[in-house]
């Protein structure tokens, strides 16, 4: 398969403990893009990066020709029709009604999860996750100054600890949950195939990196628990950060998508999971938008949603949901609502029969409803900030 060589290089800024580098990252290498890794501390990410996004959150890319993207969707949608090959999303409809929705089901259901097992564990993560922190702005500190800036970072994650990610005791047990049963789900699917829709890697693959990688296989924790009990979901972590698209254990495998639109039992169990523990949330945030929007009559098309400096993506509302019987407050962030507008927006552009072979796959899943999901208003990205459309 025809791989992208000879090109022009881009730059990636991020970080190996970050939770979202995680996603272009393994992107760039299984598409062949020619790249160069830099951390946020680096003068170029300061002087130049940050000031033309307006906006200082990781990944960033700078393109070859000085333009500046921010969002790890946005990056996939900037790099994906320069370079097709090989494509992202798999052809099937089936298939790709599951890749899209895990655009965003990924990071909702596994999310939280990832945030616990780094910041609930600090006293047995820290001595690994704060240094890894401080060495993105500082690489060649020394461990006391890298201490500081981990500091900094741990003191910002603190404040999002109810704010964003719904943490009190009594949830605690749900987030250990979620964690192990998606181990065992995608466990089983990594003995068969190398990625979740066969011989090639997925939006949706690295997507599952942001957790499985940027958090739960890197911090001591969460990554101990991996290893003794999903060792093949590591080492799948591992085969995502390699330019290689066939990996060792599955040589034997295709290096292409399952034909006749077939998705493999385990990425079909793992999709019921993130909707059976989810769906119920992505209709009450879509509800809950869209009296807000509705309600922003003195917002024009192209208007920014918020009127506060620096709020690039505001959490318009919160309500509370119940995910396998325990109570959990749930964020109504628009960026998530702005990837949910993308996936409905695929779908409108389905003839009749095709929405309703992805209706029966949502019923089957535990989604039903989503496919039948409207936006009273639309939203895009003004720069690095979410407006109006």
């Amino acid at each position: 398969m025809t791989r992208a060589s000879n090109k022009p290089i881009y730059t990636l800024y991020g970080s190996y403990a970050s939770y979202a580098t995680a996603k272009p990252r393994s992107y760039l290498r299984k598409k062949g893009i020619p790249f160069v890794e830099r951390v946020p501390g680096t003068p170029r990410f300061r002087e130049y990066v940050r000031k033309t996004s307006d906006n200082h959150r990781i990944p960033q890319i700078e393109t070859p020709d000085g333009q500046v993207i921010q969002d790890s969707i946005a990056i996939f949608d900037a790099l994906e029709s320069q370079f097709p090959e090989p494509p992202a999303y798999p052809p099937g409809i089936r298939q790709q009604i599951a890749a899209r929705l895990f655009e965003f089901l990924i990071d909702a259901t596994l999310g939280r999860s990832a945030w616990h097992y780094r910041w609930n564990y600090k006293d047995d993560n820290y001595g690994f996750v704060g240094r890894e922190f401080g060495r993105s702005f500082s690489p060649h500190g020394a461990d006391e100054e890298l201490a500081h800036f981990g500091e900094v970072i741990a003191e910002r994650m603190n404040g999002f600890r109810t704010s964003i990610f719904a943490d009190t005791p009594d949830v605690r047990p749900l987030f250990d949950a979620l964690y192990l049963d998606a181990l065992k789900i995608l466990e089983t699917h990594f003995r068969f195939y190398p990625y979740l829709f066969g011989g090639l890697p997925s939006i949706a693959d690295h997507i599952l990196m942001g957790p499985l990688f940027g958090h739960f296989g890197r911090d001591p924790v969460p990554s101990n628990i991996m290893k003794l009990m999903a060792p093949r979901v590591f080492r799948w972590t591992e085969h995502m950060n390699t330019p290689e698209i066939v990996s060792p254990e599955h040589h034997d495998i295709p290096e292409a998508y399952l034909g006749d639109d077939e998705i493999p039992e385990g990425t079909l169990a793992f999709l019921c999971f993130c909707l059976e523990n989810y769906s119920a949330a992505i209709l009450e945030s879509v509800d809950l938008f869209n009296d807000w929007a509705i309600a922003q009559t003195r917002k024009s098309s192209g208007d920014l949603l918020s009127d506060r400096p620096k709020d690039h993506e505001p959490i318009i509302g919160r309500f509370t949901t119940r995910i396998r019987g325990i109570s959990i407050q749930q964020s109504v962030a628009t960026n998530e609502i702005w990837v949910i507008q993308r996936v409905l927006d695929w779908i409108d552009g389905l003839s009749k029969s095709e929405k309703e072979i992805c209706r029966r796959l949502l019923v089957e899943c535990g989604g039903a409803g989503i496919v039948d999901l409207k936006l009273e208003r639309r939203l895009t990205r003004v720069g690095t900030y979410m407006a109006f459309e």
